[in-house]
């Protein structure tokens, strides 16, 4: 029985070693990658009800899929003659997390959440009956869902 040289039997085994890697490359391009926002989170989920109850009930959450700057809509409601709105980009030390309310902070204060869409967007109201306060958020799917804005209503 001859001996096969060294040479040949190693440049074998580099050669199927590529091809187990070649497969395992190509299983993982076949699945879906998973959107990570800001500190390596992963998109809690595609759907928007289910991202949201995490977005409310997690700040790590808010903060990893918030875009930043954040463009956040208030009303002045000491401007003469009437209230204006002010617009403002919130970045660093102005963007306080939690940004929303969790589920169970909206129901100890009376919220009621509402949802709309518009072209693909999803808003988000927070609204407390009987008084002016109105909280809307926006969101817009890319990778996952993100906050792009912030609006409040309340004078």
């Amino acid at each position: 029985m001859k001996r096969i040289p060294s040479l040949l039997l190693l440049a074998a085994l580099f050669a199927l070693g590529g091809c187990e890697v070649a497969s395992k490359s190509q299983a993982a391009a076949d699945k879906p990658a998973l959107a990570k926002g800001v500190g390596g989170i992963v998109c809690p989920s595609q759907d928007f009800d289910a991202f949201l109850v995490a977005f409310m009930d997690d700040p790590a959450v808010q903060k990893a899929f918030t875009k930043r700057p954040l463009q956040s809509e208030t009303l002045d409601a000491n401007a003469d003659p009437e209230p204006r709105p002010v617009t403002a980009l919130l970045d660093g030390e102005k963007l306080k997390f939690p940004l929303m309310p969790s589920s169970a902070r909206q129901k100890q204060d009376g919220l009621a959440l509402s949802q709309s869409e518009l072209n693909g967007d999803k808003e988000v109201m927070l609204a407390k009956p009987d008084t002016d306060y109105q909280l809307s958020y926006f969101f817009r799917k890319g990778d996952c869902w993100t906050l792009y804005r912030m609006r409040d209503d309340s004078l």
